[in-house]
């Protein structure tokens, strides 16, 4: 008979019922900072590998299925990464409802679901509607970093960033990247072995506060 593995979140998974106006993530954290944000987690590949390289940073991961959550949480929490959170809940309620401003040193962005059917577009998190607040949180001098695998969706990216406010820089991978990856998710390595599929990276940094 398989043993169902135990799940256990203790320490990393915040509760999304006891959201309650802006978060204070000096207090979730029981530190300052700095902090990085990455919508889309996942079962937290990209959390676990770059939260090991840099552990003088705050990660902050958020992904709408629960069981996705839960997984990398546990998996954060196996590896002693207790600098990291997990949070299931909508990414876009989440901004606009939770997220202090000028929080984030880097907002990831990886594999964004492209919802390419035409009438599904709206569910797209990038979007015209929701770059004000995903500009919003970002840090004086921090970064917007964004990665797609679909086409159509770059070419939207491409057009939705055309109204951002943050000039565009060089895209360069994470620091726990492999050579040759972009970002060093699973998504990207099942696809790159299988397919050898093209990716479309973006990247806009924030200007400095006046005075800075």
């Amino acid at each position: 008979m398989r043993l169902r593995k135990t799940i256990d979140t203790s320490g990393i998974a915040l509760d999304p019922e006891a959201l309650e106006g802006r978060l204070d993530l000096a207090e979730i954290f029981g530190r300052p900072g700095p902090f990085e944000l990455e919508i889309g987690s996942g079962k937290g590949t990209f959390l676990a590998q770059e939260a090991a390289a840099r552990r003088d940073v705050c990660f902050l991961g958020v992904e709408y299925m629960r069981k996705y959550c839960a997984y990398a949480a546990d998996r954060l929490r196996r590896a002693g990464l207790d600098h990291c959170r997990t949070l299931a809940t909508d990414a876009v309620e989440l901004l606009r409802e939770h997220l202090p401003s000028d929080a984030f040193q880097v907002v990831h962005i990886y594999f964004p679901d492209p919802w390419p059917k035409a009438r599904h577009n709206r569910r797209r998190l990038v979007r015209a509607d929701v770059l004000p607040e995903l500009e919003r949180v970002v840090a004086p001098g921090g970064e917007l970093r964004i990665v797609t695998d679909h086409p159509e969706y770059a070419e939207w990216i491409t057009e939705v960033l055309e109204h951002c406010t943050f000039p565009e820089i060089e895209y360069t991978p994470p620091v726990s990247a492999r050579e040759g990856e972009m970002v060093g998710t699973n998504f990207e390595r099942k696809y790159t072995v299988r397919d050898g599929r093209p990716f479309f990276p973006f990247a806009r940094r924030k200007p400095e506060a006046s005075g800075a």
